[in-house]
């Protein structure tokens, strides 16, 4: 029942956006819209509701939640990882939208739920959990090191029992983590112990080792107290894809954290405003090194110079991402394959700040964009030509950033998600389309038109630039 409603309210609140059906791709979600005209924006449905049935169904929703939530605590929610490594749950495909930040102002925590976040870090209290529950969150609770397990660790086994007897009955929770950066660990404890370079790598690889073989040992033992929910752990992006492949085997879910905009912009060229591609051949790194499961990227939500800890304070403004910079990033990390992206740091930042805004109108397009970005891949993989100036070849062997496209079948059509990792603008053709011969896209946010014409696709895309190609007109009715 819980899973229900909790299914109905998310669908009200997201799907104001991208899927409309009036046609306007107005990707941002309008309260006062929707109490007015109560549409519920849905792939292939678009079922109409009343307004007065919108207010009703809300406000029944937060008797249930607030007052009532004790009484359903005890339906638990289903989580599983389908073949294509998206997540289900209570059997619905679901892109993760995250957030490092609990936020103890409850206006601020409102405005993370109105924006479409499904997931929030959270303690293992119940309270906790409740409190973002009653907002429509999920919650995920990091348990540290607690599943590095020696042999025979009865205590330790128990400690996990307790912890799932806690928060695995509560419908509102998700998911575990486990060590951040567990492998930076490794290696700061190699670099405090030891003298030499030669003993420092031994060192570093022998406790890797130690605590891969820890990790294994309580991933099957929490799989075996709580197969219902998964186990996710981020590393750092400059972490191998050797070491990241052999701690994935205690895990479900892997990822990294990667914030390539540097604290100060840099003379004469600001070097870091380069390389945001990087987002991108993290996420396909961790990819490769963990095939089977699903990636959760970590995307930069504040500025390094907002930190004491690793960067000196400076008279000049400390620098953010923009808004472009910003979307750009959790787009890339989308082409790439991620099936969940979250944000860190803006812990740090005031909530008056236009980054802050800015990953809240983020997280409101991709929560508008949910039946799309969970929807699954097509199996059409386009050969990507980029042209400057329309008509200079731009083609450098082993590049690791260019132009990215990924295909995603909705509702029986085949949309692309495009996103340009370098610092330049770009015509690119998305070549090997043959089944869509004739099918006219718009991009989203610009309206640009263009129709496949002799298996290629082509449109201008400037630096950093992100498209969302949706069928201008219905395909055919077979998947293409």
């Amino acid at each position: 029942m819980f899973a229900d409603l909790r299914a109905s309210r998310h669908h009200l609140v997201i799907m104001d956006g991208k899927f409309d059906d009036d046609g306007d791709d107005d990707s941002d979600y309008d309260d006062d819209y929707e109490h007015e005209h109560g549409y519920e924006h849905w792939i292939g449905k678009q079922t109409v509701c009343t307004g007065w049935r919108v207010g009703l169904m809300r406000g029944v929703l937060r008797l249930l939640m607030i007052g009532f939530l004790p009484v359903l605590c005890a339906a638990a929610a289903d989580v599983a990882i389908a073949p294509d490594r998206m997540l289900l749950v209570n059997g619905q495909r679901t892109f993760i939208i995250g957030l490092y930040e609990n936020p103890t102002d409850d206006a601020v925590l409102d405005d993370v739920a109105a924006s479409g976040f499904n997931l929030v870090q959270c303690s293992s209290d119940v309270t906790a959990i409740d409190r973002l529950w009653q907002r429509g969150i999920y919650a995920w609770v990091n348990i540290g090191g607690r599943t590095e397990l020696e042999e025979e660790d009865a205590a330790g086994i128990q400690a996990l029992k307790d912890l799932v007897a806690t928060c695995g009955p509560h419908p509102g929770f998700l998911v575990w983590e486990i060590s951040d950066e567990s492998l930076w660990g490794c290696y700061l404890n190699a670099y405090r112990n030891q003298k030499t370079l030669v003993e420092m790598a031994n060192a570093y690889h022998a406790s890797a080792a130690a605590q891969a073989a820890r990790m294994a040992r309580g991933y099957q033992a929490m799989k075996e107290i709580d197969p219902r929910h998964p186990i996710w752990e981020n590393y750092a992006a400059g972490n191998s894809h050797e070491q990241v492949a052999a701690h994935a085997q205690g895990a479900d879910i892997i990822g990294a954290d990667i914030y390539p905009l540097m604290p100060y912009p840099t003379s004469p060229v600001d070097v870091s405003r380069r390389g945001l591609g990087y987002v991108g051949v993290t996420t396909t790194k961790m990819q490769n090194a963990a095939p089977e499961k699903p990636v959760w990227m970590v995307l930069q939500g504040m500025s390094w110079g907002d930190t004491n800890d690793l960067f000196t304070h400076k008279p000049e403004p400390a620098q953010y991402p923009t808004y472009e910079e910003s979307r750009f990033m959790a787009y890339d990390a989308i082409v790439r394959g991620a099936r969940g992206v979250l944000y860190w740091g803006t812990y740090l930042v005031p909530k008056d700040a236009q980054i802050w805004k800015d990953i809240l109108r983020i997280a409101r397009e991709l929560a508008g964009n949910q039946p799309l970005l969970s929807a699954p891949d097509s199996p059409v993989v386009p050969a990507i030509e980029t042209r400057i100036f329309g008509f200079v070849l731009w083609d450098i062997k082993g590049s690791p950033i260019g132009v990215r496209a990924l295909g995603k079948v909705v509702g029986g059509q085949t949309w692309w998600i495009v996103a340009n990792e370098l610092f330049l603008d770009f015509t690119y053709t998305l070549r090997g389309l043959d089944g869509l011969e004739g099918v006219a896209y718009v991009e989203t946010t610009t309206g640009q038109t263009a129709t496949v014409s002799g298996g290629a696709l082509s449109f201008p895309i400037p630096k950093y630039g992100v498209h969302v190609l949706k069928p201008a007109a219905p395909e055919a009715s077979e998947t293409r």
